[in-house]
């Protein structure tokens, strides 16, 4: 029989207080049932008078926040690669949150492409018929193979719970399966994180040349493992804090100075391919173009990358928590800028999101969060295996 880790909970006066988690349930709640409704309006009522997408502007705010769920997500082939396949086993018990955020944020990005599909009722064509030399096919396909890996890699969390003989049958064969799964969700992941990027090189006239470069592929892969880490840090921290448990110096110290790491040589990735492309004079000169990527790597990546790495700045409490939270400001906004702000649009073309377009996503984004904390609260987020917590 498998040993449950027994994780007291929390008292009254715990750092999050149950009225205060009760609340936050609610108003998630009252998020996705109002999000849920707009969805539903829009797959009855059509795209065409739900949305502000026109035949110029056919990328909007879902798939800006599909492109940025998809990098945040890299949380759990980040970490499950981390630790499973690197062996850094220090960073154990981060990796259970870090999956179940993955997982959240998957099947948040498949009911965002629901919506953004002209058919949605066609969804599963692609799986039928067979488009090998288009890249969304490739994307298509490693998203919900990747998917069903995060379900099998967040089984366990449910299967400690249930103390069934059979469930601890198929609780010792997925955890003998592990490795393997976890080398194929590092391997399905990897792919399409950097197929996102080659989906652009299709566009070379239509996005700006302070993000267009033929290394997109490899730009949005490493920042998808610097958002990883980063989104695996705040997992961490939030779920010891929702349980009421001290949090591991050495992950919360630790992961960040990895993500700042990972986006020095992204850095240097993105500021190389300006100067050999000759676009370097373009970060100053480029009007509100520059503006978008000054903020993006400015703030996103350029300030959290100096609050981890300068000793006097790394040791103040507040760093830990605020670097990773700007990272992925940045990686957002990596994705939005090329997405929607980088565009170059025809004369007069604007996009301005509708009502159903923002609470259909806010609703979907709610949906997700309230899926993790209740993840948090009742599934076996710190396994007993390897864990010091509890």
């Amino acid at each position: 029989m498998t040993t449950n880790l027994h994780v007291e909970q929390p008292s009254s006066s715990a750092a999050v207080p149950v009225l205060n988690r009760r609340m936050a349930m609610v108003l998630l709640g009252a998020t996705v049932l109002v999000g849920g409704l707009a969805g539903v309006i829009r797959l009855l009522v059509g795209m065409g008078s739900t949305t502000a997408l026109t035949d110029a502007y056919t990328w909007g705010i879902w798939i800006a926040f599909d492109f940025t769920l998809i990098a945040f997500a890299g949380a759990g082939f980040t970490m499950a690669g981390l630790v499973h396949v690197l062996h850094r086993e220090q960073y154990h018990d981060a990796v259970r949150p870090a999956i179940l955020a993955g997982l959240a944020g998957y099947v948040s990005v498949l009911l965002l492409l629901v919506l953004d599909l002209g058919r949605p009722d066609r969804f599963y064509n692609f799986i039928i018929f067979w488009n090998v030399h288009s890249p969304l096919f490739e994307i298509s396909f490693c998203v919900l193979l990747y998917t069903t890996v995060l379900i099998l890699e967040v089984a366990p969390f449910l299967l400690e719970r249930l103390h069934l003989p059979v469930t601890d049958r198929l609780l010792r064969l997925l955890r003998g399966a592990m490795p393997v799964i976890a080398v194929v969700g590092v391997t399905l992941s990897s792919l399409h994180q950097s197929t996102l990027g080659a989906l652009y090189l299709n566009m070379p006239h239509r996005l700006h040349p302070l993000w267009y470069t033929p290394i997109l592929p490899l730009l949005f892969f490493v920042s998808s493992i610097m958002a990883g880490l980063s989104l695996a840090t705040l997992t961490y921290m939030g779920s010891t804090r929702i349980l009421g448990l001290p949090a591991k110096r050495e992950i919360v110290t630790g992961l960040p100075r990895l993500a700042a790491w990972v986006g020095v040589f992204y850095l240097a990735l993105k500021l190389g391919d300006l100067l050999v492309s000759g676009e370097i004079a373009l970060l100053w000169s480029a009007g509100a173009y520059s503006f978008w990527w000054w903020l993006e790597v400015g703030v996103g990546l350029m300030i959290p990358i100096a609050l981890l790495l300068i000793p006097s700045l790394r040791r103040r409490p507040w760093v830990s928590l605020a670097a990773p939270m700007l990272l992925l400001f940045g990686v957002m906004m990596n994705r939005f800028n090329a997405t929607m702000f980088g565009q170059i649009l025809p004369p007069g073309v604007t996009y301005s999101p509708s009502l159903i377009e923002w609470l259909s996503t806010i609703g979907i984004i709610g949906a997700g969060v309230m899926a993790w904390l209740l993840g948090v609260r009742f599934l076996a987020i710190f396994d007993s295996k390897g864990s010091h917590h509890g």
